[in-house]
């Protein structure tokens, strides 16, 4: 049974690192459901509007998915770490030991819900001060996996990040073939 996604978008978003995600996570076979924060359409940083599956109103909080991937960008970011219902999703997946990724701004949403202590991260320059990073050790590598977590720096690594998102999902040899077809 294909490996389940939920990005959620919230209003602002980062265009390119959520589109690519989108994009990388299908190819390598995992079913990705698209959630808006209220409505189902949501605006990106850069202009993208995209029609998303369903909006957090709407999600029943039982259903489970074996990643929750947020893009980052601003102020979605923002809109995301200020949203109880992400928050506790997050909550929630952390404590199950499922996987959580979060790129360049988003870490900052992982702060907010107290996700960070112990944790080996890399974020965006600047998104996130000492005291939000709650003790977790930063880096800035371009994408770090530490247990349960996937973190990547930017939109210049989205690709990378997505990629090692459908590694732990869907494995080495599905990120290889994923990764032979893009012509990198």
């Amino acid at each position: 049974m294909a490996s389940k996604a939920l990005v959620i978008l919230a209003p602002g978003f980062e265009d390119l690192e959520a589109i690519t995600t989108i994009d990388i996570l299908r190819r390598g076979g995992i079913q990705v459901e698209i959630t808006a924060l209220h409505e189902d359409e949501v605006t990106g940083s850069r202009g993208t509007t995209v029609v998303a599956d369903t909006n957090l109103t709407l999600l029943d909080d039982s259903r489970v998915f074996d990643a929750i991937v947020l893009p980052g960008g601003q102020p979605g970011a923002n809109n995301l770490a200020a949203d109880k219902r992400v928050l506790k999703r997050l909550q929630d997946q952390s404590v199950a030991g499922r996987w959580i990724g979060a790129i360049c701004a988003a870490p900052k949403v992982l702060a907010a819900a107290n996700l960070l202590k112990g944790r080996r991260i890399t974020h965006f320059p600047g998104a996130l001060d000492a005291n939000e990073a709650q003790g977790a050790e930063v880096t800035d590598e371009a994408v770090v996996v530490d247990g349960n977590l996937v973190t990547g720096r930017g939109p210049g690594v989205a690709m990378d990040f997505a990629l090692a998102l459908v590694e732990q999902l869907a494995g080495r040899e599905t990120r290889d073939a994923v990764e032979a077809k893009l012509a990198r």
